[in-house]
């Protein structure tokens, strides 16, 4: 508590600091000096048109057209009144972003020609206000993010027009270019730093007179590539969203550079193959993605463009070794498992497993909260929101430490072995191990969890969760011993363990990007069990198709 003061302090201080430095930006980009920097050719068109892979959605075009709009926990409503439609979202929150992200230039393109009043509506509106420069709207991933899609819905906003209209659209895109090519550095993450990158050089080699900030975009890239990017091609989040948006993105350079008839750098085609193919890894066989590390399900037609557009064969693999993922397929059964560390991990994801048959999913993890504020993205990136390990509320009694992983194969199935090491809190040393069997059918999942050398008081505090889809329907039998699941492709599913007392409990699932969905979630106690002084607890629990018995 002594040091509580100079904490504060500090903590103000660097409050203060961050103020200052906002206002001299504010300052700068306002100023005439450097907005005369900006100045440069003037566009008449567009030189590439990348591809927006991504399914537009006619009802958030219907009601955007009309005035109302809903992202995460914000509304709004300004129907008959369209162009004050920005005056109204605060600058910090998920509804601001969206609206100068454009993407809702995505959804109204699905009108087609209904689409476009309402699009130069906002167009022009968002001009008036913020043409020359902003200190908000003018962020560096808010301007590459824009880019992209003026760049490949510009018919939307352009076809039919008037010179003047295209003159005044085109020279603030090659404006908000060259702000870009000097500013992209000061994106917040590493992972807004790559994405701003790769989208100063679609946009660059898009407009005529850009190729400048286009080789800044790219040469960015590289750097950013060299850093975030693991040798097998996945991304230093380990986040499958995150991946299919790189491996997108990448692509639409490529072709922006080959449609120029420029030469593409050496190390750009290979690295589209790897980060493609590790997009590919994470697809379900209801055509999404699995849902681990803050990502969701996401677009079931973007994953194909990656997958149709990766410009090579690439062999698909079960295991991805610096990213931390094992895939095991048999027949119908589909079985993914995170054995990364998640010690310096905002999502402690460790030892959660995802297991779908056919194109239904059935245990999953619960997703991510981007659009629902701190509490949701804190509480979504817990050890509770996974499939695994856990501890009962309020309640730690150890941490983990090293990881090692083991795999099998044969005839009759495939196993997973999973330890980690583990430090009480009294300082004593043991272990966790997680074993998991797939047989050859895909018709039988069996897993023990086994916990060595922990002490009684220890154990009590220990649970595993295993979140249930909410398209699965659950019922607990009456000896508390099975759940019976019935899959929307109409198969029954039994969860069976050796645990007396089994809990069906409430869970949530934010897995589909849209607000969070009721779910349900089994839940294994070692308190349940009858604990005896041993050094060796083990709990046996296994996933079986009710035809398969």
């Amino acid at each position: 508590m002594a040091d509580y003061p100079k904490n504060a302090q500090r903590a103000n201080a660097r409050k203060g600091s961050r103020d200052v430095l906002s206002k001299v930006r504010k300052a700068w980009g306002e100023s005439p000096f450097y907005q005369a920097q900006l100045k440069g050719p003037a566009p008449d068109r567009l030189l590439f048109q990348p591809v927006d892979p991504y399914t537009p959605d006619k009802s958030v075009a219907t009601s955007l057209a009309k005035g109302r709009l809903a992202i995460g926990d914000e509304s709004i409503d300004c129907e008959g009144e369209l162009d004050k439609i920005w005056d109204i979202p605060s600058a910090d929150g998920p509804l601001y972003a969206y609206l100068h992200e454009f993407s809702w230039l995505r959804h109204l393109s699905a009108l087609g020609d209904d689409g476009k009043p309402p699009a130069r509506t906002l167009m022009k509106s968002w001009l008036d206000r913020y043409e020359r420069w902003s200190s908000e709207s003018w962020e560096p991933f808010f301007v590459s993010e824009r880019l992209i899609q003026l760049c490949a819905h510009h018919p939307l906003l352009l076809s039919g027009t008037d010179a003047l209209w295209r003159s005044r659209v085109l020279a603030c895109m090659a404006r908000q270019t060259r702000h870009l090519a000097r500013t992209a550095h000061r994106s917040a993450t590493g992972f807004d730093r790559l994405m701003t990158a790769l989208g100063l050089g679609i946009a660059g080699y898009s407009l005529p007179g850009c190729e400048g900030p286009a080789e800044r975009g790219l040469e960015m890239a590289r750097r950013e590539l060299r850093i975030q990017l693991r040798p097998d091609g996945g991304h230093v989040s380990r986040n499958p969203s995150r991946q299919l948006k790189l491996a997108l993105r990448l692509q639409a350079l490529l072709k922006a550079i080959e449609s120029r008839g420029f030469q593409p750098p050496g190390f750009l085609r290979h690295i589209v193959q790897r980060a493609s193919a590790m997009a590919s890894f994470f697809r379900c066989p209801d055509g999404r993605l699995v849902v681990f590390n803050g990502g969701y399900e996401d677009d079931a037609r973007a994953l194909i463009s990656v997958q149709t557009n990766s410009g090579a064969d690439v062999a698909s693999v079960d295991f991805a070794r610096h990213s931390g993922y094992h895939k095991m397929s048999s027949s119908r059964g589909l079985l993914i498992v995170d054995t990364a560390d998640d010690s310096n991990s905002g999502h402690k994801s460790a030892g959660s497993l995802h297991f779908s048959s056919g194109r239904s999913r059935i245990i999953t993890n619960c997703g991510n909260g981007t659009h629902r504020g701190a509490v949701w993205r804190k509480a979504l990136a817990q050890r509770d929101a996974h499939s695994a390990l856990s501890f009962e509320e309020g309640v730690t009694p150890f941490s983990f430490r090293n990881i090692s992983h083991r795999r099998g194969e044969e005839a009759a199935g495939q196993l997973l072995e999973f330890e980690r090491g583990i430090m009480t809190q009294q300082g004593e040393e043991a272990s966790y191990l997680r074993r998991l069997y797939l047989s050859a059918n895909g018709a039988n999942l069996r897993g023990e969890d086994v916990l060595e050398g922990l002490q009684q008081e220890v154990l009590s505090g220990v649970l595993w969760r295993f979140h249930i889809h909410p398209d699965v329907r659950a019922s607990l039998a009456r000896d508390k011993k099975s759940v019976i699941l019935l899959l929307p492709n109409k198969e029954g599913w039994r969860f069976k363990s050796n645990c007396p007392d089994l809990v069906l409990d409430k869970s949530v699932y934010c897995g589909s990007g849209g607000a969070p969905t009721a779910s349900e979630q089994i839940v294994i106690r070692a308190a349940s069990y009858a604990l005896r002084e041993t050094n060796v607890f083990s709990a046996k629990w296994a996933f079986q198709r009710l035809d398969a018995l």
